[in-house]
This record gives structure tokens, sequence and C-alpha cells, in this order.
């Protein structure tokens, strides 16, 4: 597996907790920073009957190490919602592709871990269980994890990977050897960004937010083609706009295009408090223009109903009603 350079730090210090890792992990930060690619790099190598001679990684060529590679290890289970993207971005709005955001890991699944923990190691090491995103678990499923962070049976390494850890139970919080993981340099970013053939890696990573796994996939040509087409409507709408505007972006996907008003509006906001574009950087012109005509109260109102917007827009009955709504009140924040 691929170490991501900007996380090298925190590799070295689990390898550095090997000899006496704590029965539970919780890795959480930002989505798009690398934090499940590390988890399953810490129990490959944990599962390994013949790690590297300088104890960095697995060797790879092992029967674990081939049972783990081919996602059929007998002492490895993950917990995650159904059908859910190999990937780390679930919990962001741009996992626009996923049909089941807010879907959540069930109490049956986390009864299976429990028996699963119980048994004895098929290969005579540590049984690993991984759980991701970990906020995905209900509540009844969360306190039934609890058994099993409480009494962790001997040989036993739990993996959390929460993108937003403060959603958590504070009892689970607290039974965890908690790993922080923090958003790259943005020279070090754009860099592995480059290395992976994106171009114009400041405006994706912009539109992430730093993180560089979730600029990688907002790279995407169609994803930005559809980006820009909607802003450039944003940048130079009244009343009637919103109606056409509406009608024409009725087939995007609906939380994309809340996502994008989001950024926008945090950019206006922005650009009034400390005159800095943070998302949308390709289209500062466009926002600096604006901001001069926006009128900051209502700017400040409509961030709230979109926030609230954004809870129930996975499944709207009619997406070209709730545009026209959301665009009719967009124009009205200028004067």
């Amino acid at each position: 597996m691929i170490l991501h350079p900007w996380n090298e730090v925190v590799w070295q210090r689990l390898l550095h907790l090997r000899g006496k890792l704590p029965h539970s992990l919780l890795f959480h930060g930002r989505a798009g920073i690398g934090k499940l690619a590390l988890a399953e790099q810490l129990a490959e190598l944990v599962l390994c009957e013949n790690p590297q001679a300088d104890g960095q990684a697995a060797c790879g060529v092992c029967p674990s190490c081939h049972w783990q590679r081919q996602g059929s290890h007998p002492d490895f289970i993950k917990l995650q919602p159904a059908m859910l993207d190999e990937n780390e971005l679930h919990d962001d709005p741009a996992e626009r592709k996923s049909p089941l955001a807010g879907q959540k890991i069930s109490v049956a699944q986390v009864r299976e871990l429990t028996q699963f923990v119980q048994l004895s190691a098929h290969r005579g090491g540590l049984r690993v269980a991984l759980i991701h995103p970990a906020e995905a678990m209900n509540v009844a499923a969360a306190n039934a994890l609890l058994k099993t962070l409480e009494e962790p049976p001997p040989n036993i390494l739990l993996i959390l990977v929460s993108h937003q850890s403060s959603r958590l139970l504070p009892t689970i919080l607290s039974r965890c050897h908690q790993i922080r993981f923090t958003l790259p340099n943005a020279d070090v970013a754009q860099s592995w960004l480059a290395q992976q053939g994106i171009r114009e890696a400041n405006a994706s990573l912009a539109q992430a937010g730093g993180a560089p796994l979730l600029a990688s996939t907002l790279a995407d040509a169609d994803y930005q083609e559809r980006r820009r087409g909607f802003l450039n409507g944003l940048s130079r709408m009244n009343a009637a706009d919103a109606l056409r505007g509406a009608e024409q972006h009725a087939k995007q996907p609906l939380p994309d295009m809340v996502h994008w008003l989001q950024q926008w509006l945090h950019d206006l906001v922005s650009l009034h408090l400390t005159g800095r574009v943070y998302y949308q950087v390709d289209f500062e012109q466009e926002l600096r223009g604006m901001a001069e005509r926006a009128n900051l109260l209502k700017m400040l109102d409509f961030q709230r109903r979109l926030q609230a917007a954004r809870a129930s827009v996975q499944h709207p009955l009619a997406v070209q009603m709730v545009l026209e709504d959301l665009l009719l009140e967009y124009a009205g924040l200028f004067d």
C-alpha cells in the first residue's frame, strides 16, 4: 500500500506504538486526507506474518498479506454502510455518485463484530476490526459496541475511522486511543496532486477545503464542467435568471448544487469580512464584483437556510421546485 507523504508522521507514531498497541484506536480528522488508507495499512502490517526487516511495512507476499489484499482474511472484519464506496469521501457533500448518503451501520453489523472478536485468531495473532465511518453507527449500534470497548477480549485491535468525531458518543471517545489527522501543507498537497496528473490542482484543492484525496476526486472533468456551468449562472443572476437556471439544472444532483451554493455564499461573506476567497478561487473576480452589491445580513440568513436545506436534499421530490426557491432567494441578496 502507498503511504501518503503528509501522513508519514502519523505512521511513525503508530509504529512506535506497535509493540504496545491499545485495544482500540480512533483515527479522526477531515474527510479526504487518507485516514482509511492508513487504517488499512496498519491492519495489513499487524496481520502480516513476515513484516519487512525494518518493521515499516508488511511483506506483501505471505498468506496473510495475500488474503488481506484479496479482502478475505479470516482475522479481519470491516464494518461500513452497505455498498459504500471504498474511499474516504463518503461523508462529504462531494459524494455525488452515492445513492446511500445517510445510511447507517446497523446494530446487527455490530453484533456480527462482537461475535467475531470472541473467536480465536485463525493465524494465531491479532484479530482486527475496522469501522468506517464510525459516525455512521446508529444509536443502538454505538451502544452495542460499548461492551466490546469496555471489556475487550485479548489479541483484538479495533480501528474506528471518523470524519466527524463530534458525532460519536462521549463514552466511545473516552475508550479509544485517539489519533488526529490534520490537513497537509498546501505545497505538499499540490505537489502530490501534480504527481497524480491533476491539472489546476490549486482550484481543486481549494474546493476540497485542503483535502488532497477529495481534491483528486473533484478534479473529474465532468464534475468541473457541471460546477462551472452552475457557478457561471450564479455570477449574473436575477429573478428571471433564477427560474431559467432552475429549469436548466433540474437534472443535476441537488446535493452538488446546494454544496456549490454553500461554498459560493461562504466566499461572498468572507469577502465582506476578511477580503479573502477560500473555495471558488477560479471565480474570484466574479465573486469580488458581486460582493460589493450583496447584503451581508441577507447572506447570513441565506447561509442558515442552505444549512437546513442540506439535510433534506438527498431525495427531493421535485428538484426544479426546490432549486427555484433557493435561486430566487439567492437573487434577492443583491442590491
